[in-house]
């Protein structure tokens, strides 16, 4: 049986409390890594001791699989929606774990979102509860709104690590989104600090990818010209000889633009000894968990993937993550650093090798970050000016990098201007982020604000859009930590 963690609890709680307030969806906002399926499983349990029927839905073969077996923990029968490859898959794994099934006739589903808009009509149960996984990708339009059009009755409990989408637009009800409530989480940062996930370390290119060539489609750079500019031997060749450099005999997952993408870098490995393979959604389950199994075992030191290895998926073993896919979203870029946070027997940290200049674009993985039903924060451009904010920099003098906003390097003492924003393609090795001195910086800052008034200020200086309920929370985290 599983044991809540005191955060995972404290959000059960607040979600209790949304529901009892009238609220029909508070979308949960945990980062990845942070136990989002212990907590709506648990929610889950308990609903279906009351005799409540509950449909959780992904949009993954694996993640079926994975909730499965969450809610096999803790000792909930349940039924499987999915291709008789992942049941039988599931069912094995549930007899390795527990001796016995627990997929069984029950008014709990476990389904992912596109096999379930098949068989609706034939369910023998009605939701009080449906549970959508990934819920960023939950609008009315598209297959996950049908399915919840069909039973208007039901409460909603949406979960999400990024709880924002390409176009800017947030997830509430007043942009074509469920969400009528959000409850933020435990921060990235502090499960960092307490050990529930790896920390990590980073190295990123002192210059990005020219990309001025590749349009924008839908959001994001469009995949088949993005894909052209990336699936080049001397990009692949630079992350080879990186890996080598950095990472030799560790397990990572490289991200691809594309399927061929994902088999060219793959050779690429192979070809100088490093076990490789690709992963992709044209393999059957049978294939894919074959890989996963070989690389979890550390047969396979190096899997490529493309659209397999994001969203939910969860394999501890992965040591390292290498960006190959440049992206505009900040949901995928977290979600692929994230599989690299989980804690897994061995493991002390895990490293990130920046080929793309995501971190440029979208800042260290556990910096603070604001979310809310609104979506993202945007600033005033410039006529023609269509990149992002640069939240960080990277010293000349001894190529540490650091928040953009500091003036002079915190390492070194060096005075910095603001990187400007042409791009050009240089050659030259990833450097490291010294992300102990931002930390500690940070924490410094934070540390001498001893009252609501003083952090909300300091939230105000760092550019927050809701300072107030950040210092809020800021001072909730501590108090916490005062009564242990």
């Amino acid at each position: 049986m599983i044991t809540l963690r005191d955060y995972q609890q404290n959000a059960v709680n607040e979600i209790r409390q949304a529901y009892r307030r009238g609220k029909r969806s508070p979308l949960l906002v945990l980062p990845t890594g942070g136990g989002k399926t212990t907590i709506f499983a648990y929610i889950t349990t308990e609903a279906a001791k009351k005799g409540n029927s509950v449909f959780l839905l992904c949009h993954r073969a694996e993640l079926v699989k994975q909730i499965s077996l969450t809610l096999a923990a803790f000792g909930q029968e349940h039924q499987v929606i999915a291709p008789s490859a992942i049941v039988n898959q599931t069912r094995t794994a549930h007899f390795a774990a527990h001796g016995r099934s627990l997929i069984q006739a029950s008014p709990v589903y476990v389904s992912s979102v596109q096999t379930l808009i098949n068989k609706i009509d034939g369910l023998h149960h009605k939701p009080s509860l449906i549970v959508i996984d990934e819920a960023h990708h939950l609008t009315a339009q598209s297959t996950w709104g049908r399915v919840i059009a069909a039973f208007p009755d039901a409460h909603l409990l949406p979960v999400t690590a990024t709880p924002c989408r390409l176009d800017g637009k947030g997830l509430g009800v007043n942009h074509a989104g469920f969400a009528d409530d959000i409850i933020i989480g435990q921060t990235m940062s502090a499960l960092i600090e307490s050990g529930h996930l790896c920390d990590y370390r980073a190295y990123c290119p002192p210059s990005a990818l020219d990309l001025s060539s590749v349009k924008t489609t839908a959001g994001d750079y469009n995949k088949g010209q993005l894909a052209e500019a990336m699936d080049k031997p001397t990009i692949t060749g630079d992350a080879v000889k990186h890996y080598h450099r950095l990472l030799s005999g560790k397990r990572a997952v490289v991200f691809c633009v594309s399927v061929a993408h994902a088999e060219h870098v793959a050779e690429s490995f192979t070809l100088t000894g490093i076990r490789a393979e690709s992963l992709d959604g044209t393999l059957s389950p049978d294939e894919r968990a074959a890989r996963i199994r070989r690389f979890t075992d550390g047969i396979t030191l190096v899997l490529t993937s493309c659209d397999v290895i994001s969203e939910g998926f969860d394999l501890p073993a992965i040591e390292a993550a290498i960006l190959l896919r440049p992206t505009k979203s900040l949901s995928l870029y977290l979600q692929q650093v994230g599989r690299a946070l989980r804690p897994f027997p061995g493991k002390r940290e895990a490293i990130i090798l920046d080929h793309v200049g995501a971190l440029s674009r979208h800042g260290l993985p556990d910096a603070d970050r604001e979310w809310s039903l609104d979506g993202a924060k945007k600033r005033s451009r410039k006529a023609g000016d269509s990149e992002p904010d640069v939240n960080i920099k990277t010293c000349p003098g001894c190529y540490h990098v650091f928040e953009s906003k500091l003036p002079a390097c915190p390492a070194c003492g060096l005075a910095v201007k603001p990187q400007g924003r042409a791009i050009e393609e240089v050659d030259g090795q990833l450097q490291e982020i010294d992300k102990d001195a931002m930390r500690k910086q940070k924490k410094q800052e934070e540390r001498k604000c001893t009252d609501l008034e003083s952090l909300t200020a300091l939230g105000r200086s760092r550019g927050y859009k809701y300072p107030a309920q950040w210092a809020t929370r800021m001072i909730e985290i501590r108090s916490s930590y005062a009564k242990r």
